[in-house]
């Protein structure tokens, strides 16, 4: 994965920093947990987790239903593509931009827990009373000169099980799934640069792990763009992550295409997403 020598050594202060990264994390998306240190207690590794006759996959599988009603199982499968990648992105991409540091080689671990209402000081909307939460564990972290090349890796060797049991279990394509698997880490990347006020370095961060030559994750629908509108008066301007793939929410009762949906045309999303910056001025 990468010969530097820096690899999996911690610097001075490497450990202070990463304790800020998940602190500063924990702040502004609640709905995930990240934590470091050997797996214990009812943590469980990626590949137990995600056994194709194991209880965590059914579990998991039925909690999507709480975002809509009508799925098949090939709805929930996209669905639980989406929620994992994105948590599990945001966890990533809260230590790279904040720490530099990067998950060392050992596979993470996690559990699947209720997720703690948020306090009064928490920068985001209460988490709703049956809402639940990915804990990830990791048990190092590393740096590299070549971060890029360790984070795509990382991403392709803890995502592979779950691709492979949900490909088992619901019949979603493993090329389906990847779509879901790079649209979630672009999009984590941008909320948590965003959250940090250095939206470009993470986009440009995303990028350079989803694009390299040869990868799963390298899909060319899967871009940002940037749209103007005027708000009372005043000109303003957003980033989105445009979609690769699709949730196949339009399948659920009452579902549509989503704003960003790779199913639309480049006009249609533009329109939908002026209308969406107009009516939430911008935010």
């Amino acid at each position: 994965m990468d010969d530097n020598r820096d690899h999996g050594r911690f610097r001075d202060g490497d450990a202070g920093q990463v304790a800020d990264a998940i602190v500063w994390q924990a702040q502004y998306f609640p709905h995930v947990a990240m934590s470091q240190g050997l797996p214990s207690g009812d943590f469980v590794s990626v590949d137990r987790a995600w056994r194709r006759d194991g209880e965590m996959i059914e579990r998991l599988l039925a909690y999507q239903n709480r975002f809509a009603s009508g799925m098949d199982d090939r709805v929930r499968g996209a669905h639980l593509v989406s929620f994992y990648s994105h948590h599990l992105s945001v966890a990533v991409a809260a230590v790279y931009l904040r720490a530099g540091l990067v998950p060392g080689k050992d596979r993470l671990a996690f559990r699947f827990e209720p997720a703690v209402p948020n306090d009064c000081g928490s920068v985001n909307a209460p988490q709703p009373a049956d809402a639940c939460r990915f804990h990830f564990r990791v048990e190092n972290f590393a740096r590299g000169h070549d971060w890029a090349t360790l984070l795509h890796d990382g991403f392709v060797e803890n995502f592979t099980p779950m691709i492979d049991a949900l490909q088992a279990r619901t019949g979603l394509s493993p090329v389906a799934q990847w779509r879901l698997v790079a649209d979630g880490i672009a999009g984590a990347f941008l909320e948590a640069g965003l959250a940090l006020g250095e939206a470009e370095r993470a986009m440009a961060a995303a990028l350079a792990v989803i694009n390299g030559a040869g990868s799963p994750l390298s899909f060319d629908a899967m871009r940002y763009q940037r749209i103007s509108a005027v708000c009372n008066g005043v000109a303003v301007e957003r980033l989105f992550r445009l979609r690769s793939g699709c949730c196949l929410y339009y399948r659920t009762q009452g579902g549509d295409f989503c704003d960003v949906c790779v199913l639309l045309d480049d006009e249609s999303k533009k329109s939908r997403l002026r209308a969406h910056v107009e009516r939430t001025g911008g935010l």
